[in-house]
Order: C-alpha cells, then structure tokens, then sequence
C-alpha cells in the first residue's frame, strides 16, 4: 500500500516565511556553517582566474550573472532586455553597466549570441561552458553549505549536473526571488558596506574567520592589517581604507590601529543575509526536487 505523504505546514515549508528564517538562525551549527561557508567562499574566489572574480566581484556584477543563469533557464532565455529588466526591478545596477557587463562577456567568451540570429536587445544569448562550470560549481558549494542545516537538499548537489534538473533549480530561484522583492531589493542594510563594494564579500568573509573562539556574535572584534585585507578581496589597500572609514562613518565599525571593534547591529545583519542566502538556495532545491 502506498502511504500518503505527510501534510505540509503551510508556514513552516512556505518560502521565506519568518518561521523559516528563525528555523535556520536557531540551528545549533548555524554559526559554525556560515564560517565554513566564509572559508570556502574565500578559497573558491582565491582559485578565480581574474575574469571569474570580476563576475561575483561585487552585487552588481554577482546579481547580473544571478540573473543571466535564472533567465537562461527560462523559456523566453538570457537577452539584453531580459538582463536590463532584471537589474531595474532588482535595483541592482544602471542599464549602462548591464551593456558593459555583457560586452565584457562576449568579448571573453562568457556569453555569446545565438548562432544566426540578427542582432537586437531581444536576441537570444547563450552562456558558454567557460561561464557555466565556474558558476555551477560555486552554486554547488552554496548547496553544500545550506545542506549542513538542511540535508534534506543534499540530493540537489550532485544533480546539477543535470541540465533540465540544473534549469529548473535556477528557474525556481528567479521566480521565488522575484516574488519577494521586499527582502531582495528593498532599503539599503548595514550588511552592504560590504556587498556594493569589490572585493568587500571576500573583506567581510575575512573578519568573520578572524573573530575569536566563543564569542556571543557572528561579528564582534578582530585583529587586523590592511594587507591582509587587500589580498583576501584582491583589492588595493587604498579601497579597504575607504570601506572602514564609511563604516565607522555608518556607526557600523570602529578601527584602531590594529584592531576593529564591529556594531552588534552589523553583526546581525550578516547573519540575515547568511539566512536570507541560505532560505533561498533550499527553498530552491527543495521545489526543484519535488518536480
């Protein structure tokens, strides 16, 4: 006999929902993971060829080839309207910059147009293997992460090199994004003094990993050095200068010599957006799946 499987509970699988954020938060290993995640992120960003880290380096360009992989999946596929009209609804950069950011493309063998088909802003694009297997393979160290809080999404991991399977996860994860623009695109956060800037996620996956053994927040205090800093976001000293100096301007940080002292509301925010990452890629997987 075939058993029925159990009901859902609408608010605690519905994507997003605030149950589903406090779920992930309140996991014992749940800081443990993100600095897990922190370590592979800067070692996978580290091995990059330059061109690869110029396509996360930093929202704009990350929320572009996002948005290039979602709508490639998508039965309409990637073109340079679709891109402008993705990167306006998101407010993550000017249509000028999604121009610059495809001509680079092209021009290296990221993205190219559709063989035969006439040049326009609807004509199709397609993303090459020297794009694709760069970003799977950051997707599936996503994956693994949220699979340490949630392993029922472990399974999604191997299959994304399956291309209808691989499809309809990036699909799902455009459209559930789009669906909550409140949380993806909406006021600016103490967490985007580092996410606008180049390099800055690597510069903040740094801090994470030198904070001490114990502490009562994902950001408290840690030693530091310029240098460091500047090789971790392959970013010049100059530009981890500026960062600091806004956040103390923010009241985000406090900088000494050799130390920063971090705002407990910076701390929080972080672990927010870690959540935020996190509920996102399984919800994903999990609708995918389901299929």
């Amino acid at each position: 006999m075939k058993v029925a499987p159990s009901p859902r509970v609408p608010d605690r699988d519905a994507p997003f929902a605030p149950a589903a954020f406090e779920r992930l938060r309140a996991h014992p290993d749940f800081r443990s993971v993100e600095e897990a995640h922190a370590r592979t992120s800067l070692d996978f960003y580290g091995a990059l060829p330059l061109l690869g880290r110029w396509l996360i380096s930093d929202l704009g360009r990350s929320a572009l080839t996002g948005a290039a992989l979602v709508l490639d999946s998508l039965p309409g596929g990637l073109t340079a309207a679709g891109l402008m009209h993705s990167a306006s609804i998101n407010r993550a950069c000017s249509r000028g910059r999604v121009l610059g950011y495809l001509e680079r493309c092209e021009m290296n063998g990221l993205i190219v147009p559709l063989a035969g088909a006439p040049r326009s802003p609807t004509a199709r694009l397609m993303l090459t293997p020297r794009f694709l297997d760069r970003m799977i393979h950051m997707v599936a160290l996503n994956l693994a992460s949220v699979a340490q809080l949630a392993p029922e999404i472990a399974p999604a991991i191997p299959r994304l090199e399956e291309p209808d399977f691989r499809r309809g996860l990036f699909a799902r994860l455009g459209i559930m994004t789009a669906s909550r623009p409140d949380l993806f695109a909406g006021p600016s956060r103490p967490v985007d003094l580092f996410l606008q800037r180049d390099g800055g996620v690597r510069l903040l996956d740094w801090m994470i990993l030198a904070q001490r053994p114990g502490r009562a927040r994902l950001l408290e205090a840690c030693a530091f050095s310029r240098t460091a800093l500047s090789r971790a976001g392959f970013v010049s000293r100059t530009h981890v200068t500026r960062l600091l100096a806004d956040g103390e301007a923010w009241g985000l940080l406090q900088v000494g010599a050799r130390h920063i002292e971090f705002a407990p509301a910076l701390s929080d925010d972080v672990e927010r957006h870690h959540a935020l990452v996190f509920e996102a890629l399984r919800a994903a997987a999990e609708a995918a799946l389901d299929d």
